[in-house]
């Protein structure tokens, strides 16, 4: 089960004015503060965020090309991208970016610098919650695989409501 959550819409079960009213006093002034997604996402509840509808269903074709049709059914295996027997050319001066080893990056000059994974395959999951963690699902030679990895740079400490 999967939750995607459009950026300007609350998800709730309960409005805010029937809240104010069991807590006797104005506490919230509207649904945002509730269910929007800067309540959902950085909470964990809300797995990816987009913009309007068909950013939505996009998102949820291509979180579909990740699973098996069925339960016990074959991964749903495409033909890559890139070549499989590519070279990681993403090589950290510095610090490591953790999303650019995993889905690439481009250089200064405009040269694409490849990661781990195949080309624009990439899908963050859970972007706003675990900021230390990155989790998501990505192909390598066409093949659909879960990505865990670890934010080793300074994040930003946020706490949600």
């Amino acid at each position: 089960m999967r939750c995607i959550q459009r950026l300007d819409q609350p998800i709730i079960l309960t409005g805010f004015s029937a809240l104010n009213k069991l807590l006797g006093r104005e506490v919230y002034s509207s649904h945002m503060q509730l269910g929007g997604p800067k309540i959902m996402a950085t909470n964990g509840v809300v797995h990816q965020t987009v913009s309007d509808d068909l950013e939505g269903v996009s998102a949820i074709l291509k979180w579909l090309s990740y699973v098996p049709p069925y339960v016990g059914g074959p991964l749903p295996i495409m033909k890559p991208l890139d070549p499989p027997e590519r070279p990681v050319t993403y090589l950290p001066e510095n610090a490591c970016d953790a999303l650019a080893a995993i889905c690439g990056i481009q250089d200064g000059e405009g040269r694409w610098l490849g990661g781990m994974f195949d080309r624009e395959s990439f899908v963050e999951t859970l972007e706003g919650w675990a900021k230390t963690v990155i989790t998501g699902r990505a192909k390598l030679g066409g093949i659909p695989v879960g990505v865990i990895a670890v934010e080793t740079q300074t994040v930003m400490q946020v706490i949600p409501a």
